[in-house]
């Protein structure tokens, strides 16, 4: 999922030579000569946005190159996660466009070769795919009624669907938002179809309240299509108030309905042919296991289904300088039904120990495709901070999340997870972000984790954005 941020604005046409002969072999013979006659600089400032055919299109293009040495903790689900080599993960690319259709209508599209969404079949995919694409109608300018101090944008296509705000948010290799390397493993972050309506406000009237935004969306839970039989909608609220001095605060309401699509027989249903909420784990962490297919959302808490869920997140911000970053996050999420094995046990997560699909500590590992009723649920928090060292060069930041599995259906004893993050992060120039972390994260037994105990070690990424 990719937020697109890009300047509104008309510059210099910045073509590579030969970017520039690709275009005017498709222009009118008139624009060739007007663009060909003027001399542009292929490299545009990193505070501008690298534009073509007069400001009506802009282009951005991001590439990652990760290195990791990650252990999964002893007792693990997979024992060969236990001891892995060290190594170089696949490059992460992201081709980012958005154009102007008129002054009041702009599309967008993120095209990316990223593992970590389109990683399977075996890893042999290779392919760029849309990662994230929409079209955004200005209403205010569409009915003549511009205000200078309010927007109200309605977006159609891919809707990010996310609960948290004012963190950084890693996508492939759209990483230099993100002070840490992961995203966090109770972050549910995901992009669906639908719609979104999103009201935003700038106060300068010298009160304590400097500036409001309110949105409201409804997706499918699918990046693709679905249409079967009584599946439901995917609703979202979002509010954020922001203060003078730096503080904001924001709250987040998600509510799914797609429990109707399943089918119990002796109190057991089965969730294939299902479709479920795709924010039910998360978006895709950079920290990789040899067990698991690259795309795997295994580093996450897998204990909700994502039929009826929902969730309710409460996020507050502290930037007191450019320089210095303080984020809190605390949330529930909960869903009408829990993963069970074959036999209806319930279990604390997707991913359980089993015999012939039947929960047993002594087994192999199993994913639950199976749900019974009961409320699963997952209360957690989240605290992070970013300290800039040396302004715009060199910084230190952390992050420390904890999750408790509080399903009904699941025992309230070593149901735990934690994760601590410590990074630092070091900008050779304007473009080129080098990143450091150690990362430790603590699974309980009943916690939903899906590693089975956890892992720690050390990772780094180094990319760049032109």
């Amino acid at each position: 999922m990719t937020t697109q941020k890009t300047q509104n604005h008309k510059s210099k046409l910045a073509y590579a030579t030969g970017l520039a002969a690709v275009l005017a072999a498709s222009a009118p013979f008139g624009l060739q000569a007007e663009k060909l006659s003027k001399s542009a600089p292929a490299y545009v400032p990193a505070g501008q946005v690298n534009s073509w055919l007069d400001g009506r299109a802009e282009i951005n293009f991001l590439a990652l190159q990760n290195y990791q040495a990650i252990q999964a903790k002893a007792g693990a689900f997979r024992p060969e996660d236990e001891v892995q080599s060290d190594g170089f993960g696949r490059l992460r690319l992201n081709l980012q466009l958005k154009f102007h259709i008129n002054e009041h209508i702009t599309a967008d599209v993120d095209i990316a070769e990223e593992p970590n969404d389109f990683g399977n079949n075996g890893d042999r995919d290779f392919a760029f795919h849309q990662d994230f694409a929409g079209i955004e109608f200005d209403l205010f300018g569409l009915t003549n009624s511009e205000q200078d101090d309010a927007d109200l944008t309605l977006r159609i296509g891919n809707i990010g669907a996310a609960p948290f705000q004012f963190k950084g948010f890693q996508d492939g290799a759209d990483n230099q938002g993100n002070a840490l390397i992961g995203n966090g493993m109770i972050d549910y972050a995901t992009a669906e179809n639908g719609v979104q309506l999103s009201y935003s406000k700038t106060l300068d009237d010298g009160g304590p309240i400097t500036g409001y935004n309110l949105a409201g969306h409804v997706t499918t839970s699918s990046f693709g299509e679905a249409f079967q039989d009584n599946r439901g909608y995917n609703y979202r609220l979002q509010g954020t108030l922001e203060f003078a001095g730096g503080f904001k605060a924001g709250l987040n309401m998600f509510q799914a309905n797609q429990g109707d699509q399943l089918t119990f027989a002796g109190g057991l249903a089965s969730l294939a042919g299902v479709t479920t909420t795709n924010y039910r784990f998360g978006d895709g962490d950079n920290y990789n296991f040899s067990a698991s297919g690259s795309s795997e959302r295994d580093t996450h808490i897998g204990a909700l289904p994502g039929l009826d869920q929902s969730i309710l997140q409460l996020n507050l911000a502290y930037q007191p300088t450019p320089n210095t970053s303080l984020i809190f996050m605390i949330g529930e999420s909960s869903d009408d039904y829990t993963f069970a094995d074959t036999a209806g046990n319930a279990v604390p997560g997707i991913t359980y120990f089993g015999t012939d699909g039947v929960v047993d500590p002594n087994g192999t590992t199993h994913d639950a495709m199976y749900v019974v009723r009961g409320n699963s649920s997952v209360e957690y928090y989240i605290l992070e901070a970013q300290q800039y060292l040396v302004p715009e060069k060199f910084y230190v930041a952390a992050r420390y999340a904890e999750a408790e599995n509080t399903s009904d259906l699941i025992s309230q004893s070593n149901n735990t997870a934690e994760r601590l993050q410590v990074a630092a992060g070091y900008w050779i120039n304007d473009r080129t972000l080098l990143k450091f972390e150690y990362v430790d994260q603590d699974e309980g037994a009943n916690s939903g984790g899906q590693i089975g105990k956890g892992f720690d070690g050390f990772t780094s990424e180094l990319s760049v954005k032109f």
